[in-house]
């Protein structure tokens, strides 16, 4: 069976992380509710196209929150989404990198797929919640079949640096955990896309439990180690002989706001799942906004191509009108105004 996944994993008070994307504590309810509405958006779309595969919401999470007056727990009910509760017992200590910290989690998700899926072909794909689909997926677990496997890399320079290591910082990892040289510079695979078989996983988890404790030990001698689950996952597929798929005609990370950077292609609208970092509360709040509050039964009425061409239009793809750019701008200055003067104590309790 096909399974489409993704996950959730909230932050404690005293153990936040740094998402640059949302400006918010991450232990806090509005910074929290954010990533449920993209959640509840990502099956949304998944459902449309999707119909045959299993859904599996993993989360840490035991008294699911109500957002925007809604029950999250009755609208993944009403969604066909089987919640699979999972503790976060990969916990980095403080001090070892600050952004992204539970990402981690995902290596929880991995572990309970390993204990409890004993059928081998099962596969599972794995992404972050602010992924939205245009089309259905069944090619990409047909080309993920023949090895149980496929994966896609960032194609960054040796030398760019991305969260803490470039790829020559990997493959100088990769030496000194392996024990021998490596005759090429490993890719940095997609952190927000996993797929892979049920055996696959058990093999990527039993090296991962051997690994942790090296990590941290790396961690308190100083020394260089993997930063978050991209640098870690790609140092297990390549552990198992796996690289990258040569061609990534299905999905993409998009780089869309025009403040910061803006990275998108005449071609995404080919593709079939777009994960868009930038747009949690822009154009992914206002899909969610359409399918929960202005489209009857979650916008599945409507034909799949008027779906497609509605999250071009409020998602600024391929093209970005005037307009759109305006409200970047507008509300981009406004959060980091906003932000600077939260640190004012005087001013802050009238924010």
């Amino acid at each position: 069976m096909n399974h489409i996944c993704t996950w959730f994993c909230a932050d404690e008070k005293g153990e936040e992380s740094h998402f640059p994307q949302t400006g918010q504590l991450s232990s806090s309810a509005s910074h929290q509710n954010i990533y449920w509405r993209c959640i509840i958006l990502f099956f949304i779309t998944s459902k449309r196209f999707n119909k045959k595969e299993k859904h599996i919401l993993f989360t840490n999470v035991k008294q699911l929150p109500v957002v925007d007056g809604r029950y999250i727990s009755s609208l993944l009910h009403e969604l066909d989404v089987d919640v699979v509760f999972t503790d976060f017992k990969y916990k980095t200590p403080k001090g070892y990198y600050g952004a992204f910290q539970n990402q981690f989690y995902e290596f929880s998700i991995l572990e309970h797929i390993a204990h409890h899926d004993p059928k081998d072909e099962n596969m599972y794909l794995v992404l972050d919640s602010d992924c939205i689909f245009l089309k259905p997926v069944e090619d990409l677990f047909a080309a993920a079949a023949p090895q149980g496997f496929i994966s896609f890399e960032d194609e960054v320079k040796p030398d760019y640096i991305i969260n803490g290591l470039s790829r020559n910082d990997m493959k100088s990892l990769y030496e000194d955990l392996l024990g021998e040289e490596i005759q090429e510079i490993p890719s940095y695979h997609l952190g927000e896309f996993l797929l892979a078989s049920a055996a696959n996983i058990r093999k990527f988890f039993s090296d991962f439990q051997k690994l942790w404790p090296v990590l941290l030990e790396r961690h308190q001698q100083g020394k260089k180690t993997f930063n978050e689950e991209a640098h870690t996952l790609s140092y297990l597929y390549f552990k198992n002989g796996f690289r990258a798929h040569p061609s990534n005609n299905f999905m993409r990370r998009i780089w869309t706001n025009p403040l910061f950077y803006r990275e998108v292609r005449s071609t995404d609208v080919d593709l079939g799942i777009w994960h868009l970092p930038a747009e949690k509360t822009f154009g992914l709040f206002s899909l969610y906004h359409h399918f929960m509050n202005e489209l009857h039964n979650y916008g599945w009425n409507i034909s799949d191509e008027k779906y497609r061409l509605l999250a071009q239009k409020e998602l600024g793809i391929p093209s970005l009108p005037v307009s759109m750019k305006l409200k970047y701008y507008t509300v981009s200055y406004y959060r980091a105004i906003k932000k600077r003067l939260t640190k004012i104590p005087v001013l802050a309790r009238f924010l």
